[in-house]
């Protein structure tokens, strides 16, 4: 389903957005009008708000396109976001009703636009290709949103120890 106003389209992005985070038993709050950089703010079990910004796009070739700028029809008013403006980018890809979720630390390292293949490439690239199908899980998005933070959700996640060495002045990581 084609539609060319944008306001609409982003509209039917939203919902499909707020229909899968409550399906997953999330609160979702909606923002009135579309003057701020977030659409919508989910709490999770413990209460802890977050910031999505939400995205819809139609795939072209078997690749997502993510654009880190808000869109107006005023083009005088398009601005790019920040990290302390979103924590997550919630894309949902209108063609194939399917909704995929980023942090927006990833989407706004990646400059102006961010890919995503929903299948294998043809000349079979592996190195530096995103999948759609690795940001379905929004409890990873969060988690990864917010890296201090560990939910019952992790269970499964390889856990990762470090430790930091703290060298005298003039000594070597060797001792010597």
């Amino acid at each position: 389903m084609s539609n060319s106003n944008p306001n609409k389209k982003g509209t039917l992005g939203e919902i499909a957005v707020c229909k899968e985070l409550i399906q997953l038993g999330y609160e979702v709050f909606v923002e009135f009008g579309n003057h701020s950089k977030i659409d919508l703010i989910v709490l999770d079990e413990n209460y802890k708000a977050c910031k999505v910004q939400v995205k819809t796009t139609e795939s072209r070739n078997e690749v997502v396109e993510v654009y880190s700028v808000k869109n107006c029809l005023n083009t005088k008013y398009n601005s790019i976001y920040s990290t302390e403006q979103i924590d997550i980018f919630a894309i949902y890809i209108c063609d194939k009703g399917l909704v995929f979720f980023v942090t927006a630390k990833e989407i706004l390292k990646n400059g102006k636009v961010s890919k995503f293949r929903l299948s294998e490439s043809k000349n079979g690239q592996k190195k530096y290709v995103r999948y759609v199908k690795d940001y379905l899980n929004f409890e990873k998005a969060l988690r990864d949103c917010t890296p201090h933070t560990q939910t019952d959700y992790a269970v499964g996640d390889e856990t990762v120890q470090t430790t930091t060495l703290i060298l005298a002045a003039g000594e070597s990581q060797s001792g010597k």
